[in-house]
């Protein structure tokens, strides 16, 4: 018995070996175990004396394991028995795979996972290339300026406005409330009353424009900024805008500067005699209006002038400023579009090697490790885990992601292939959906007896015969199971296009269950390739679509 065991131990022994070299090693235990399954047991345990270790365990199958380090990290391989794997090991970076040799599986994993790693590597190269990049620093940094500037700026001429528009009203007063300048007794009470308001006003609208004068501008002077070599338009519209702002803020200077200045002392005086009683007597009141009057015709009427031109300049002022904000971010956005043509290139050749050697190892267990890196591509995964299902049919990940791609909410999930629908028509047809390859094409699942189908078919004929010159289709699918009543409804509801099918079994059609409809009206939109676009669209959402691929 002793040696028939023996004998049975040779001939069926399931040992896999893995010969290790570490780098970065602080581990000083390493087990191997099952990648996913937790109640599996520990396959082997050793002790890790110095940067190398050559493992030997037992394992059942061809599956995922999982070198662990100290309980912690993980380095994952697709291990068969009698595997006798040379490999080098990052532990500080397990992902990593820098050397293998002595399985095609593990060299599969290594040879994806540079791939995997060399997307993200350029990335972060083309990322520090434009954050280091002069150009866009310089654009960058006057935009960073530019816009608190810009955003001031244009709040203090909203105030600046304010402020003369208020100074009208003082000027008015002094045209009601006198004659050359001199207020009239009858019109003390009135004229004091209204213009210590409006001049109050006034000083505080000015205020603001006079604090980004004197403290926000000179954080943000723009008339030494050196110019930019070969953005000459940029370049010149910063020295208009220079000129134009230099020009606007002495205007207003020396129309409206010693004049608050000169209404602040007046509403200061006016607040002292007031409170002490020295303007109840007419002489004081008429003698203090006076002195109002007289400062508004020494400095309100010529602002009031100039009003409309400080207007036209506080236009073309806010003009310039949205103009060069617009251009500068137009320039960085130009920069890092340039950065990203390159990933967007360099990516494109990636996945398409990365696609390839997936496909070319689609029924090794190991692209169950990158597979999710593929999320988008419902093709891929498709032919990838019916390969592996029909290798592993029995193994627990396989079964569930083969479960999951047969459901048809998979099946008909955006960006998947649409499902092929090959029926009769109402004459006897065959009707393949794939014919229609080439086309955008509308899948309709509707019926004769569905009053929200039938409400919807006039917008979906509109759409036909507007969009059909350029490239529309729609393949009706009915629910119907009686002919008759199906090809009436087609043509009292003028459904002329020619795909229209059905296998007449009701809510037990093929197509149906195929595409996991359980409600009618049902759609799903396929660009020219035979992708699901959309699903469920209809009405307004259905024309906003339609509109977005072929226009208005």
């Amino acid at each position: 018995m002793f040696v028939i065991m023996l004998i049975a131990n040779i001939l069926f022994s399931q040992n896999v070996t893995i010969q290790a070299t570490l780098l970065h090693n602080t581990a000083s235990k390493v087990e191997l175990k099952s990648a996913y399954d937790q109640k599996a047991p520990v396959y082997a345990t050793l002790d890790i004396k110095g940067d190398a270790f050559t493992l030997k365990a037992d394992i059942p199958q061809t599956d995922l394991y999982a070198v662990v380090f100290d309980g912690k990290s993980q380095f994952l391989m697709c291990l068969s028995p009698k595997d006798k794997v040379d490999v080098t090991i990052d532990v500080a970076n397990p992902q990593r795979v820098p050397s293998v040799a002595g399985s095609k599986s593990v060299l599969f994993s290594k040879q994806i996972t540079d791939l995997l790693f060399s997307r993200q590597e350029y990335l972060d190269s083309l990322n520090r290339e434009v954050q280091s990049n002069p150009t866009q620093l310089y654009f960058s940094d006057f935009l960073t300026k530019f816009r608190p500037y810009s955003q001031s700026a244009q709040e203090a001429d909203a105030d600046l406005i304010s402020a003369l528009e208020r100074n009208d009203t003082l000027v008015k007063l002094l045209d009601e409330c006198g004659s050359n300048g001199t207020i009239s007794k009858k019109s003390a009470d009135y004229f004091m009353t209204e213009s210590v308001k409006n001049m109050k006003l006034m000083k505080n609208y000015y205020a603001t424009f006079s604090n980004h004068l004197t403290v926000v501008a000179p954080n943000y002077d723009f008339s030494g900024l050196r110019k930019i070599a070969g953005y000459e338009n940029f370049n010149k519209d910063v020295e208009i805008f220079n000129a134009s702002t230099d020009e606007h803020n002495k205007l207003i200077t020396s129309l409206m500067k010693d004049y608050c200045d000169n209404v602040s002392k007046l509403i200061a005086d006016y607040d002292d005699q007031f409170y002490d009683g020295k303007l109840d007597a007419p002489k004081a009141k008429l003698s203090f209006c006076n002195a109002i009057a007289n400062i508004i015709s020494q400095y309100g009427t010529p602002a009031a002038q100039k009003k409309s031109d400080i207007e036209a300049n506080t236009l073309v002022l806010n003009s310039l400023e949205s103009n060069i904000s617009k251009e500068t971010q137009g320039y960085i956005e130009s920069i890092v579009a340039s950065y990203q043509k390159q990933f967007n290139d360099r990516n494109a050749e990636i996945s398409a090697t990365s696609r390839k050697l997936m496909l070319d190892n689609k029924s090794d267990l190991a692209t169950l490790m990158f597979i999710d890196n593929f999320a988008q591509d419902k093709s891929l995964q498709t032919e990838i885990i019916t390969a592996l299902h029909e290798a592993y049919p029995e193994h627990p990940l396989v079964a569930e992601r083969y479960n999951k791609i047969n459901n048809p909410q998979f099946r008909t999930s955006e960006g998947s292939i649409a499902p092929e629908l090959e029926f009769s028509d109402p004459d006897g047809k065959v009707r393949k959906l794939s014919d229609l390859r080439g086309k955008v094409v509308l899948i309709d699942f509707w019926a004769s007896w569905c009053g929200p189908c039938r409400r919807e078919n006039p917008h979906v004929r509109a759409m036909y015969e507007k969009y059909h010159d350029r490239g529309f289709e729609i393949f009706s699918v009915s629910l119907d199971n009686n002919k008759d009543r199906w090809k009436d409804a087609i043509a009292k509801d003028g459904l002329v296009w020619p795909n229209h099918v059905s296998d007449l079994k009701g809510w037990s059609s093929a197509a149906a269950k195929l595409y996991g409809v359980s409600s009618i009206p049902s759609t799903f939109l396929v660009d020219k390739d035979g992708r699901i676009i959309a699903k469920g669209l209809r009405g307004e959402q259905l024309t906003a679509v339609l509109e977005q691929i072929f226009g208005k």
